[in-house]
Formats: C-alpha cells, structure tokens, sequence
C-alpha cells in the first residue's frame, strides 16, 4: 500500500528504484502540505466570517432595536404628556368650581378622550372618590391606596404613575397617574387621578412585530412593569428589579443595549432601553437572541457545510492528484467524467435559457442572430417572427421600429460589433409600443465562437413605474413642506441676529410656531393616509350608528369662524342606520364641513342635508355639506380628491392638500363614494354616499383592531 492507501504499480514499488520512490513520496508530501495548508486557511476565514456575521447581525438588531424603542418613548411621553394637561386642566377647573365640576359633560365634549383616558375623577382631602366621569357606585374609599398617600405625605406638585392596580371604581387593571390638589393657601385639598388601561401599551407593542419571544415593556424606575408584552402574553406588575438593566439606568444612563436572560421568564433577549425625559419610566424593547440569531445560524450552518463539503472535496482532490501520480492510467477516467460533467452543464445552461424569464438574443462570431429564447419573442410581441440569420444591422432596424422614440432602440452604448471581450457589460432601457413594456437591455460578449455575443432583455415596466410614481409624490410633498420651512428658517434667522423688538419677536415666534404646525399637520395627515391606504380598513372599529345622530355630534363639536353660525342639519327625522366606524366618518365629515366654511369666507350659511337613494337595488344614505361660497370650475371639481391639490393656490387659505385624499379612502373603504357637484362663484355640494345596513352586525362582529386617532381638518384639495 502507498501513502493514502492506494496500491502502488509493481515498477514503483520495486525496492531498486529508490531515489523515484523518494521523488513520488516528496511530490506527494507536498500535495498534502498545500492541501491541509489550504483546509486551514480557509476554515480560519470561515471562523472569521462566521465571527463578523454574528457581529452584524447584533448590530442591526441593537440598531433596530433602538428604533423601535425610540418610536415606543415617543408614544409613551405623548400618552402621559397629554394625560398630564387633562389632569392639569382638571385640577385647574376643580379649584375653580368645586364638586360643581361637572367631569361627564367634559368627556362627552370631547375635552376628555374617553378612548384613551377611560376614568378621571378627583380624591377628596379623605381619600374618598368625590367626583368622576364615570357613574361611581357607593362609597369608594381610596385613602389606602400609594397614588393618594403620596400627596399627603410631600407637598410637591409632581405627577406621580403608579403600578398597575385593581380600580375600585372601574373593577378593571390601570395605571393611576395623580397631582396634588392644593388650596391658596398650600394646605392638601384632594388628588386628581386618571385611569390608564395598561393594554392600551401592550396593543401598541404587539404591532412591533418582535417575533415568538420578543418583549416589549414600559417599566418605572422602581423595577416593576406598569405594562409588558412578551411574546402574546401580556403583564402587568411584573418584578424585574433584580435586572441589571435598572442598576444602569439608576447610575445615569438613559439609553443602552442590554443582553442577558430575563428576570421574569429566563428567555435570553437582546434588549434595548431607553429612560423618558419628563417622566419616572422607562421603556424597554426586546428580541429572543435565538431568533434574532436564526438568519445567522441557518447561515452558519450553510457555510459550515459548504465549508465541509470544501474541505472533503480539496482532500478528494489531493487523493486524486496523488491517485493521478501513482497511477497514471486514470488520467483517461478523469476526463472522460470530466467531460460528461461539461455536457451535465451544458444542459443545464440550455435548460435555464429556454425557460428563463428574461429574453435573450444570441449572436454567432458573424454578427447574425443564431439563438432567440421564447421569453423574447413574448416580450418584444415577436410571436411567429423568424430572427434568426438577421445581421446585427437587420435586427436593430427591426427591433427600433417596435421602441417608443423616448426610449429608442439601441440604447446608448457600441454596436456589438465594435464591442471587446475585456469591455465592462452595457446596460440601458427601451419602451416596447405593444403592450407598454419597459425592458432593460444589457449586451455580453464571451470567449465562445459559436455564441460570441448575447442581448439580454429584462422586463422593468413594474419597477419603473414603482419609481416614477415614488418621484412624483416627493417631489410634490417637497415642495408642499418647502413653503413653511422657508418661512420658519427666515424668521428664525432674524429672531437669531437679536436686532429685533419685543414685540416683532413675538410676531416672529408666532409665526415659526404656526408654520410648524402646518408642518406637523401635512405630516400627520400623510401618515393618517398611509394607515389608512395599507390597512384598508383592518383596523376600522366599525359598529350600528344613526347618521343623523353622528352629524348632530359633528356640529356641536365644531366651532365654526368668528361671526359665523353653525350649520343647519335638515333631512328626514328617521334614523339611518350604518355598519362603519364613527371616528372615521366623523373624521371624514369634519374635513368637508371645515373646507365649506374655508372656501365662503364672504359668509352665507353652511347647510348639511340628509338624503337617501337606491342605486340598482341598493339603499344608500348621504350626508351633504352645501356652501355659498367661490365654488370650484370643472376642471378643479375633477381633482378635488388627487393628493396635494389645492384649487385655490394664492397661498391665502392654508392647507395641505391632502384632506379630501383622506376623505375619499375613509368613504371608499366603507363601500361609499364621494360626488363633488360645483357652480365657479355660487357655491359648492360634497355628498358623502354610503350604503345602509340592511341588518345589524352579529354582537362580536365589530373590527378587533384599534381605531386610528382622527386627524385634523384640513383644507378643500
């Protein structure tokens, strides 16, 4: 037997023939040297990669990560900032009025979210729970409870969170958030308290979307969960206070990656905190490190295998070169294999040519058309054409009478014949006339003379119109943000030079704040529009409502100009039922009623009509906003609903242009339609048409998903 167990021929075995036994097993000593040589190099590259993989994999999760709990801080400090001015306000007509305060009337006014902010009242001086704006049942005794201890033990007028309770009030799980009620003269007068629903957080989280074992929460400082998410597992007072997390946020970090199995449930994540500015909490959001690895270790796991199967393939290979110096009679074998597997290939690469989806043009050494696959017959409408023999000359003139001139045929690079091997690929696009396709069009030369340049054709009509579409939306929502940021960088660049009077400056501040506003508005209603656009409904809370009562909230709502009177409701008295969700409509029928009184500025009344109809069988209720005002032409009437359009574009009336955009999807969503009928300077109809529930909705049929908060409204498009 010979080195690697192969049977040596007789003439090298023979004992004579030393020195070539010497030479044969020194060539040989070498094949392995390099070949464990090469083994070793690369599984140190392949430890390296796999190193640098989990390393970029934790980084873009910690990145990620640190979004997402930036986007939950948000919400957080939003949420508690306005529970915060509710009960600021609260407090403030508390000391005013006194148990004359009248909390119901405030919530059902809308001064109060209801959705969000299910219970307010206040605590009086005894603990017990005087006012609120829910019916209260018996005597309800509070002094016990840590949200009212700690307002008559300090003084300080702080806004205490509290853990997640059991309200004795409401019988449901909350965070109480609390101020201290202090008379003029600083002696204790009671406790405001607001009621938050802990799941309003975790229905938050669960659209993070953080996978099986993600985890998102928000903690106070004191260790103890006011609402967590793990997984589909919601909780509320969870003891995390033996985390280390909070060691660090106690010694002044606000921010940072934490990783380490919980506390709670063992589950090893790969966390991010971050602490919020103006309240005692902090949120944290997570991610199992087994599934934020999977993608990493799946790759591993490829790599290691390849990298096995690299490893036996190059000792596969020094067996046989040392099989090849042994015995030479199997350089015949060897080829013979090597030569089926080049026909294997061969194919293979004929197979993919027929069925690809791309269309490919194939020129012999001539310059003439020797291959054409189907898929560029199909793409450039060629069905039943015969190409083949046509020089390149003869199939450009073919091809460019089919291209729109735009887009002409060939695109901007050298004829395949002044082409060289060495020449980078060529790229452009062309518009085929039958059926509007775009194609991208690459050409490739090779080392072949049978197929020594190919045309490749790939259909881009998608992609391009993805990207004109993209373009043009941009561009004008760039140009729509451009106007206030111009006016608020001018005026803050005077207010920066300090060259101005008190009274200019306040002029000037007024101004950046309204501009920004403008900004903040244009940007809420873009998202509103996305949300509503990319749902489509699915988080719709759609449930039995009567129109006429809708619009009779609508108008008690809205406060209308200066010198102005309300709109006047007329219509049949019946109600009309609907099976839709009332903060859209609501939403939808403030955006119309705010653009009728907008664009009458010379007065006139604002009427909204009920009406109904029968389209092909159908029942169908309307809510109709009439105004006397500049009215709109033909052509302004039919774009109306397009995205940023404005017809009166003097810049006087405010506006983004995108509230009767949001109008359009509310009503379309819902089966509806919006008819816009105008008279240029006499007024002005938006008929809002929807279809009347036949029968009421089976209890529990109502949308799961939370409503979207209504946005402001906006100008007449």
């Amino acid at each position: 037997m010979g080195p690697c167990g192969y049977d040596m021929p007789p003439a090298l075995t023979s004992p004579p023939d030393q020195p070539e036994r010497r030479r044969l097993f020194g060539i040989l000593a070498i094949v392995w040297a390099v070949a464990v040589s090469v083994l070793a190099l690369g599984w140190w590259q392949v430890g390296s990669q796999l190193r640098e993989s989990e390393a970029r994999e934790l980084a873009t999760a910690a990145r990620d990560l640190a979004n997402l709990t930036r986007v939950s801080q948000e919400h957080a400090e939003r949420t508690f900032q306005s529970a915060d001015q509710v009960i600021r306000f609260v407090r403030a007509r508390y000391l005013e009025l006194g148990n004359r305060l009248d909390l119901t009337a405030l919530t059902e006014q809308g001064v109060i979210d209801a959705v969000h902010l299910p219970q307010v009242g206040i605590i009086d001086a005894q603990g017990i729970y005087a006012l609120a704006n829910r019916p209260i049942t018996g005597r309800i005794d509070l002094s016990d409870r840590e949200h009212f201890r700690v307002h008559v033990q300090s003084g300080q007028d702080q806004l205490f969170v509290s853990r997640p309770v059991l309200g004795r009030a409401t019988g449901r799980w909350s965070i109480q958030l609390t101020r201290r009620i202090s008379k003029p003269d600083g002696s204790f007068a009671g406790v405001v308290v607001l009621s938050i629903d802990p799941g309003y957080f975790t229905r938050f989280y669960n659209d993070l979307n953080l996978g099986n074992f993600g985890m998102a929460a928000l903690y106070g400082l004191d260790g103890f969960a006011r609402a967590r998410r793990a997984g589909v597992k919601e909780e509320f007072g969870t003891d995390a206070t033996a985390s280390p997390l909070f060691r660090r946020i106690a010694a002044g970090e606000s921010s940072g990656t934490h990783a380490a199995p919980s506390v709670v449930d063992g589950v090893e994540r790969t966390m991010h905190f971050r602490r919020l500015e103006r309240f005692p909490l902090a949120v944290v959001v997570g991610q199992g490190t087994n599934e934020l690895l999977a993608n990493h270790r799946r790759a591993r796991d490829a790599l290691v295998s390849q990298s096995a199967i690299a490893s036996l393939l190059m000792i596969l290979l020094a067996a046989s070169v040392s099989r090849y110096v042994v015995r030479l009679r199997r350089e015949l074998e060897v080829s013979h294999r090597a030569q089926r597997q080049v026909q294997e290939r061969t194919d293979q690469l004929n197979a993919i040519f027929e069925l690809s989806p791309d269309g490919f043009v194939g020129f012999d050494a001539e310059g003439r058309v020797k291959v054409v696959n189907p898929a560029f017959t199909r793409l450039a409408g060629a069905e039943g054409v015969r190409l083949d023999g046509l020089d390149e000359q003869g199939f450009n003139a073919w091809l460019a009478v089919r291209c729109d001139p735009s887009m002409p045929y060939p695109p901007p690079f050298a004829p395949l014949h002044e082409r060289d091997r060495s020449d980078p690929p060529a790229r452009g696009k062309i518009r085929i006339l039958q059926g509007q396709r775009v194609l991208q069009v690459g050409v490739s030369t090779g080392d072949s003379g049978s197929l020594s340049r190919i045309l490749y054709f790939r259909d881009v009509t998608h992609e391009t119109e993805v990207e004109q579409i993209k373009s043009e939306f941009l561009s004008t929502a760039a140009h729509e943000l451009r106007t206030p940021m111009a006016s608020i960088y001018g005026f803050a660049e005077v207010l920066l030079s300090g060259e101005v009077t008190d009274a200019e400056r306040f002029e000037f501040q007024s101004i950046i704040f309204a501009q920004a506003g403008n900004i903040a508005r244009i940007l809420d209603e873009l998202l509103d529009l996305a949300r509503i656009e990319s749902r489509r409904g699915k988080d719709f809370k759609r449930v039995d409502l009567d129109v006429r009562a809708l619009a009779q909230d609508v108008i008690r709502a809205y406060k209308p100009p200066l010198g102005r009177t309300a709109p006047a409701l007329e219509g049949p008295d019946g109600p009309s039922h609907l099976f839709a969700d009332a903060d859209k409509l609501r939403q939808a029928l403030l955006n119309v009623l705010s653009n009728a009184y907008k664009f009458s500025p010379d007065g006139g009344p604002v009427r909204i009509v009920l009406a109904e109809r029968d389209v092909h069988g159908s029942r169908q209720v309307g809510v109709q906003v009439i105004d006397q005002g500049i009215g709109l032409s033909p052509d302004q009437t039919a774009r109306i609903c397009e995205r940023f359009y404005r017809a009166d574009k003097s810049g006087q009336r405010p506006g983004s242009g995108l509230g009767m955009s949001i109008v359009k999807e509310i009503i379309e969503i819902h089966g509806g339609s919006v008819e816009v009928t105008s008279v240029l300077g006499r007024g002005t109809n938006v008929s809002l048409w929807l279809p009347v529930a036949e029968q009421l909705p089976e209890p529990g049929a109502a949308d799961d998903a939370a409503a979207d908060a209504p946005a402001t409204p906006e100008s007449r498009q």
